[in-house]
């Protein structure tokens, strides 16, 4: 990761940071605050934020559900052990005393690189998992969820009061709009997107009972 964003209210603890960055072969791109480097952010970089008020734990929950997928190391002068695992609870790749060298940057950095880009590629199957479930209908992910837990058309069938053949046809609508060729590969797509957890299983019924029209397909 070549580019690395400096976060830092202090304009000129900031403009040390970014010095010393340069000296070695990364791009530093400094910000004053966290909302100011959401608006540009992109992948394929690195968040360097000083973690004065927990700014390191706050950017990682700002983060978590946005479309940038940024790594995040927070850094502080002295920083006390509870400090630096609050910030890395919440999701901080590392955490860094400051002042340090170019050397101790990179050297910490190549350190955590493999583990933070299998946590990146992790959240890209995550966000494509449910970008191609939000294109099912309610009670498409209904019977998605189901088949999770029940498994058979049978089953399926009774839990949901409707027929085996309905079933039938909703897993096969079910497979077309997932871009899926089988059961397996659509069970995990959906479990890549949480599918198994009470807030998409709630907000399925929700749906389905609101308006089991919209699906296309009556039981």
């Amino acid at each position: 990761m070549k580019t690395v964003f400096v976060i830092d209210a202090k304009a000129e603890r900031r403009a040390e940071v970014c010095r010393v960055l340069l000296q070695g072969e990364r791009h530093a791109e400094p910000f004053e605050t966290a909302a100011d480097f959401l608006a540009f952010a992109r992948e394929e970089s690195l968040a360097l934020v000083h973690d004065a008020d927990g700014a390191a734990a706050g950017l990682c929950d700002r983060l978590r559900d946005a479309p940038q997928l940024v790594p995040v190391v927070g850094y502080s002068e002295s920083p006390s052990f509870s400090r630096a695992v609050t910030a890395m609870q919440a999701g901080a790749a590392s955490y860094l005393a400051w002042p340090f060298t170019v050397d101790e940057f990179s050297e910490e950095i190549d350190r955590i690189e493999p583990a933070m880009r299998e946590t990146l590629d992790r959240k890209r199957r995550v966000a494509e998992a449910r970008r191609l479930l939000a294109g099912l209908t309610a009670r498409e992910r209904e019977v998605l969820v189901n088949l999770i837990s029940h498994g058979t058309n049978k089953a399926i069938a009774k839990e949901l009061e409707i027929s085996p053949r309905t079933v039938e046809k909703y897993r096969a609508a079910i497979l077309v709009r997932l871009g899926v060729s089988n059961t397996a590969q659509a069970i995990r797509v959906a479990v890549e997107a949480g599918a198994v957890e009470g807030d998409f299983t709630d907000s399925a019924r929700k749906g389905a009972a609101a308006s089991p029209a919209q699906a296309g397909l009556m039981g």
